[in-house]
């Protein structure tokens, strides 16, 4: 039982510390499963995006422990992008669809989360590097 905890640590650490593996993982799980490419794609572009919310905190905890609260930076992004898709949304169609916001949102998140982690793993290096 050791052997199987231990080995679920390690591969969630990988995955918590490079959640794009965990794309590529998942992708070709689906796609063997599925058969279907874009079915795996927009699997492995949802469970990244948890791996990336939880890489993104755990990399910003590290390098600003003392600083405000990650969760917060976090929840203002996703509820900033459904004030901004839902004003552009009234603004070209005259209504507003949930379901498509909420779909635009998790994506956009998505790019967004990709663009902060590459910037906060560089950051943290740099600042090791300065440390040593």
């Amino acid at each position: 039982m050791s052997f199987l905890i231990d080995g679920w640590v390690f591969v969630w650490g990988i995955l918590a510390t490079f959640p794009f593996f965990g794309f590529v993982m998942i992708y070709l799980a689906v796609m063997l499963w599925k058969r279907n490419k874009r079915q795996a794609a927009n699997w492995a572009i949802n469970i990244t995006n948890f791996l990336l919310i939880h890489a993104v905190m755990s990399q910003y905890s590290l390098i600003w422990p003392d600083a405000w609260s990650v969760w917060w930076w976090i929840v203002l992004l996703f509820v900033g992008l459904l004030f901004l898709l839902g004003w552009l949304q009234v603004k070209v169609r005259g209504k507003i669809s949930l379901k498509k916001i909420s779909f635009s949102t998790w994506r956009i998140s998505f790019l967004l989360l990709c663009l902060a982690y590459v910037c906060l793993f560089t950051a943290g290096v740099w600042k090791t590097m300065q440390l040593g």
